[in-house]
């Protein structure tokens, strides 16, 4: 078990809007942050972030919580990963053997095995390319001869892959990873795909290779692109590593977690095709760079790209393959809400040789000047040097209508439909009826896509879990207030912890703070809550009040199993103006004026919940009852319990039929 103290560290010493802002760029809002939420496709920003108490929550999707949770959430961990994660993030010492593994969950277990494989191999390949013979004779001569320096390589922590079939399989045995841990990270694949994954039938994934790192935005390593220098070869140029439990290609982009803080700082970034672009880019001090790692641009890629800025330079070649790239990519960016331009360089050159030959100054000058909105781009490569040819303006007002479809914003689209209209002499309200057209036509797809995904969920559901399946919940799995069935049920038992959270420190009388008198009154009356979820959780925070005598909100954001319902109950996406207050006291009351009133009518309706249920047990009994005196009980408990539940509707003021 991890030790309370360095939970209690992190907390400390990691402020949620750093920790956040590693992944969403945040903007200063009042005392609080907002920013994209990174949980849904945000198209405004729905997320805050309160330092104060050190919570999340969007008011779009619901997600909310602590920086453990955030880190959860975006990573795919348990909770003790989670907090591995930032230790090793924050310098804080965790001992391997308080992470207890009866705590992690099978997946979480073997992601863990992967991330630890990645970094060997990082560190491993590194070391191979500075210090091996074939490292310092053959492959860093080549990548001096490509302009990249020490400094660069120590940056991007570029290595070198084995010159034999299995080298890595080998060293990785050797200093104590499985082969299924080496195999499921990518780093090795089958010869026979027919056998097992056993060690004489695994060959290293990389031979011969200058390998790049691939990084998620927090800086974890998910895999390598392997470039080969040898030209009498039929291997491809690029090899990426396969698609495994943690490495999705078309979630990430090369080169941000390096240059995500200057994609802020300059509102802008430059999307490139390969490693070396961004390389050679970043070291003549063109930060603000990504390559998509080697597969067609994605939506989940454009909306990564958006937690950072709006605002995006597409950078390819200028032959056939570089233009039909950029076409394919735009409409992709365009609806994910981007600003987009593209710049394509002269046909044999790209990114990295132009800026190696002509220099930082010239490269910024060419961008600037070439860079071209989709519609300037389509009409140059349509109409060609032909501009008044009715057919090539049809097939390009067609191809530049497609685009402008896929935009969310009215505005936007009706901008760039005059913009059109106005450069090809053609009428608006036909480019109009055009965009429409392809706008019916995205729809209809999507709704064909939401239906099939929805059949083969359907199918899967039916299917049943694959064989050797076997889920158990895991208690550190956190849950939201709908997760936890809310339901008529248990509703006013959520709403008497929401009271808990958000006054467990006010006064309630001159004797007692809200916490004590919640407690005293479960206690009295031996009424916790029904929901074993909730039972549990107040019945820990009675014991932490008995030993620490402070209970108070940081209890419950920092607690793994209260934190989501704590950020959704400390959240407030509206708050009164100062006018109002000042001008309206006497008329709006807040939830915090009548916070008294609302504990004590949360109780009462847990105890009648309490109430009806020993009634309808106490009514089956008496069903059953053979001898008067035990008919006699029945209806007595039956009297009592009504008379009880009367005082308590009375106190309610609400009149409950049964």
């Amino acid at each position: 078990m991890i030790p309370p103290q360095v939970i209690d560290k992190i907390f400390d010493v990691a402020p949620i809007e750093e920790v956040v802002g590693e992944y969403v760029t945040l903007k200063r809002a009042g005392a609080n942050y907002k920013g994209l939420c990174p949980f849904h496709d945000d198209k405004s920003p729905s997320m805050s972030v309160s330092p104060s108490k050190g919570i999340f929550k969007c008011f779009s999707c619901g997600q909310g919580g602590n920086i453990f949770q955030f880190i959860m959430e975006h990573e795919g961990l348990s909770y003790p990963l989670a907090i591995k994660h930032l230790a090793d993030r924050y310098n804080i010492p965790i001992e391997e053997e308080d992470i207890d593994v009866d705590e992690l969950q099978e997946e979480a277990r073997i992601k863990e095995g992967v991330y630890v494989c990645l970094e060997f191999a990082k560190k491993h390949f590194y070391e191979r390319l500075n210090d091996s013979q074939d490292g310092k004779v053959v492959y860093k001569p080549y990548l001096t001869e490509r302009g990249i320096n020490q400094q660069t390589i120590d940056k991007f922590q570029i290595g070198l892959s084995g010159t034999e079939k299995s080298h890595l399989l080998n060293e990785g045995l050797k200093n104590g990873y499985t082969v299924q841990q080496l195999f499921d990270a990518g780093l090795v694949k089958k010869i026979n795909e027919d056998q097992g994954i056993i060690e004489s039938n695994l060959r290293d994934t990389f031979i011969e290779r200058i390998v790049f790192p691939i990084y998620n935005v927090s800086g974890k390593v998910l895999g390598f692109g392997g470039r080969i220098i040898k030209k009498d070869t039929k291997a491809p140029k690029y090899l990426n590593s396969p698609e495994t439990i943690v490495y999705e290609k078309r979630k990430q982009l090369y080169g941000l977690s390096i240059s995500k803080n200057q994609i802020r700082k300059s509102d802008q970034v430059f999307l490139v095709e390969g490693y070396m672009d961004v390389v050679s880019l970043n070291q003549s001090g063109v930060e603000n760079v990504v390559a998509a790692s080697g597969t067609a641009f994605t939506e989940e890629q454009a909306r990564l790209l958006k937690r950072f800025t709006h605002n995006i330079t597409m950078l390819f070649d200028g032959d056939v393959a570089g233009v039909n790239a950029s076409l394919k990519h735009i409409s992709t960016l365009l609806e994910a809400g981007l600003n987009v331009r593209v710049a394509l360089f002269p046909e044999g050159e790209d990114p990295d040789s132009f800026i190696q030959k002509r220099g930082t100054a010239e490269f910024q000058s060419y961008v600037s000047e070439k860079a071209q909105n989709f519609i300037e781009l389509i009409s140059e490569i349509k109409l060609g040097e032909n501009k008044h040819d009715p057919i090539n303006k049809a097939e390009a007002a067609r191809a530049i209508a497609e685009n402008i479809a896929s935009i969310p914003d009215p505005l936007k689209r009706a901008a760039f439909i005059n913009e059109t209209a106005t450069s090809l002499e053609i009428p608006e309200r036909i480019l109009i009826d055009e965009v429409n057209k392809f706008k019916l036509d995205n729809r209809k797809q999507k709704e064909r896509e939401t239906r099939r995904e929805a059949r083969q969920e359907e199918r899967n559901i039916a299917d049943g879990p694959p064989p050797g399946f076997d889920y158990v919940p895991d208690f550190t799995e956190f849950k939201s207030p709908e997760a936890l069935n809310v339901d008529k049920v248990n509703y006013q038992e959520l709403e008497l912890l929401r009271n808990l959270i958000l006054y467990a420190d006010r006064e309630f009388d001159e004797e007692q703070n809200v916490a004590q008198f919640i407690f005293k009154e479960l206690e009295e009356d031996e009424i916790w809550p029904m929901d074993d979820e909730y039972s549990l959780i107040f019945k820990e925070a009675l014991e932490y009040l008995t030993e620490d005598n402070v209970l108070n909100e940081l209890y419950f954001i920092r607690n793994p199993k209260t934190s989501k319902i704590a950020a959704d109950a400390l959240s407030v996406k509206y708050s009164l103006s100062k006018g109002w207050e000042e001008n309206f006291e006497k008329i709006v009351k807040t939830d915090e004026d009548n916070y008294k009133r609302q504990v004590v009518e949360n109780l009462n309706y847990v105890k009648l919940k309490h109430i009806d249920i020993l009634m309808t047990e106490n009514q089956e009994g008496l069903k059953t009852a053979e001898t008067e005196e035990d008919i006699s009980i029945y209806q007595n408990v039956h009297t009592n319990l009504q008379e009880i539940r009367k005082k308590i509707t009375d106190q309610i003021g609400t009149v409950i039929l049964r």
